[in-house]
């Protein structure tokens, strides 16, 4: 067939060509230059190109070890981040019990996600059965809804304050198994600050513009002081993200029309949840001593 003979001449023809241009490079080498195709298996060429691979080896090798030696001469004698030290039996107990740590918080926060759907369920059961109301509070299904909420509730505080005695022991954020930073380990666990939140994301696989507008509203959120004396103070709003506040204390404050209002002394614990246009969300705390 005409196709099948024209692809087989095109083929010989490709393969003298290539032959032409290898021999043309071939002749412009002298006859024992190991770069011609005919000296590649010639034993001198071989053990050439052997003592060349060696020998970038060794340099490569001494590059490494002199840049860890560098690195170790930064470091006191007794850091576990030194090359010496990484068999020393007191920085294989640190290097264990923060892995120990960093799986006990995945475990956490694997766990607050499952409590906050029990939390909806349960919500959604004191919800539908209208157990607010004062003539159902005592039925048996809204007694038992309200022991369903509290358990939940109890179960999320319990985990919440797990995760903060693992993150106390950490100092770098957690990686998944991705090697992506798992934001709500540091962010459940600890008050948002600039400095957290700039190290996370500078880990993070997240949009160059997100990242800066979360770091930009991290600085905001920060203005808040810690303890006030005021009967009201005015929320940081974000101007490119979508934030929702919430008091969890109402009996100390509440937030009404963008602000603050303290309402007696105590603890306002503010919960901060923010989401850039990507659908990158944030949840957080802010803890408020409201003094009188």
């Amino acid at each position: 067939d005409i196709e099948t003979a024209r692809a087989v001449a095109e083929n010989l023809a490709k393969d003298a060509a290539a032959r032409a241009a290898t021999l043309a490079a071939d002749n412009a080498l002298a006859p024992d230059d190991c770069a011609r195709s005919t000296n590649r298996f010639v034993q001198s060429c071989i053990d050439a190109a052997t003592e060349k691979a060696r020998l970038e080896n060794e340099s490569k090798n001494a590059a490494e070890k002199a840049a860890i030696i560098a690195a170790d001469s930064k470091l006191s004698l007794d850091d576990c981040a030194r090359s010496t030290n990484r068999y020393v039996q007191r920085c294989i107990d640190i290097a264990t019990e923060k892995a120990r740590n960093e799986n006990e918080a995945i475990s956490t926060i694997q766990r607050i996600s499952e409590i906050k759907v029990l939390q909806k369920l349960a919500d959604d059961k004191y919800s539908l059965n209208k157990c607010d109301l004062p003539s159902n509070k005592q039925s048996q299904i809204c007694l038992d809804a309200a022991l369903e909420k509290n358990a939940v509730k109890n179960a999320n505080s319990s985990a919440i304050k797990s995760l903060r005695e693992s993150q106390s022991q950490l100092s770098k954020p957690i990686l998944d198994q991705n090697g992506e930073v798992l934001l709500p380990v540091l962010l459940i666990s600890k008050s948002l600050s600039a400095k957290d939140i700039s190290t996370l994301l500078s880990a993070a696989v997240i949009d160059s513009e997100d990242k800066k507008s979360l770091t930009q509203y991290s600085q905001k959120l920060n203005s808040i002081k810690s303890s006030t004396t005021a009967k009201s103070f005015k929320l940081p709003l974000s101007t490119s993200l979508d934030e929702t506040f919430s008091s969890t204390t109402p009996a100390v404050c509440r937030i009404e029309s963008g602000q603050v209002k303290t309402l007696k002394a105590g603890s306002c614990v503010l919960s901060i949840k923010f989401s850039t246009e990507s659908g990158f969300e944030v949840e957080s705390t802010k803890k408020i001593t409201v003094k009188r």
